[in-house]
């Protein structure tokens, strides 16, 4: 009877604390410090519009303990003081832990498997990476090898991975599943060695992206969307270059493609829940080929640099 009364005054106070947080004020800072600022004001953001309630029925011992650290990473992370030497590693430090536990509690709450950087209690940026206010972007301008937790903005579902690359080294991703239970390599979604811009779908099961480049001068980044950042497909569509991620809502139908590009080309289409796979067509150099829909989904397109194409429904 004392522990349950223990424990729910803890629930009390850390309910109370964060509710303190969002009635406080702002504190104002030099210049120079305004990027450490926005990364822990955009930390409190993330923590204010955490629907969670400690105390609700079926939330586990687990649950409210990555809740807990995730708001003490918070406390922590305004805690440490200007003049502190390293204070931005610090705050990143801490931060990376609070983002951990977030990671942690969510996977909790979807009951999915937790990404093992998340159990290792750490998210902070791997060197030479940059950090960023913007927790759902990573970026870097350095070679190297790089594996970086994809951080969604819809946790547990699909996302649009936006991937830009300005250099002369060779530049490649690949998706990564690492959970307690999975470590796999999937095949690479971009290869480049020069200018790049490409948009790829994300599927729920990728928890990791491994950044390469080999070369150098590079400059990369890798920004997470949500699926609804997809490009409406009502009638026909138009593009260059590279992928692009299309969304179609409606009934069975069919796409046709009509592609200009010396190179290998593909239309896929996918959709959340179906099974059988992915429905794709392909070709190499000019062509028009069409392809049956089931229904509402995704359409990915992949042209090479330099290639044009276009989709249409029919009329």
């Amino acid at each position: 009877m004392v522990v349950s009364f223990l424990a729910g005054v803890a629930l009390t106070v850390l309910v109370m604390r964060l509710l303190s947080r969002r009635s406080g004020t702002s504190r104002v800072t030099a210049p120079g410090d305004a990027g450490i600022e926005e990364s822990i004001t955009a930390f409190g953001e993330q923590l204010e519009n955490l629907v969670f309630d400690p105390g609700a029925p079926g939330h586990t011992e687990a649950m409210v303990a990555d809740y807990r650290a995730a708001l003490e990473a918070y406390d922590k992370a305004k805690a440490i003081p200007e003049d502190r030497p390293n204070r931005e590693a610090r705050v990143a430090a801490a931060l990376g832990k609070g983002r951990a536990a977030l990671v942690r509690l969510d996977a909790r709450l979807g009951h999915r498997p937790i990404p093992l950087d998340a159990i290792e209690d750490d998210l902070a940026p791997a060197p030479e990476v940059r950090a960023s206010e913007d927790r759902h972007l990573t970026a870097g301008r350095k070679p190297g090898e790089y594996e970086i937790l994809l951080d969604r903005p819809e946790p547990g579902g699909y996302a649009i991975a936006d991937v830009t690359y300005r250099g002369d080294a060779n530049f490649f991703v690949n998706p990564v599943t690492r959970t307690d239970g999975t470590f796999e390599t999937g095949q690479t979604i971009v290869n480049a060695q020069r200018t790049y811009h490409g948009r790829h779908l994300v599927d729920p099961s990728i928890t990791h992206f491994k950044v390469k480049l080999t070369g150098e001068s590079c400059d990369w980044s890798v920004r997470l969307l949500p699926v609804s950042a997809a490009l409406p497909l009502s009638g026909e569509r138009h593009g260059r270059d590279f992928e692009e991620v299309l969304s179609y809502d409606g009934s069975r139908t069919r796409v046709t493609v009509q592609v200009r590009t010396t190179g290998t080309w593909r239309l896929s289409f996918e959709r959340p829940g179906r099974r059988g796979g992915t429905d794709w067509i392909h070709g190499l150099g000019d062509g028009m080929k069409e392809l049956n829909v089931p229904g509402s989904g995704w359409l990915v397109v992949q042209v090479p640099d330099g290639g044009s194409w276009s989709l249409q429904l029919p009329s």
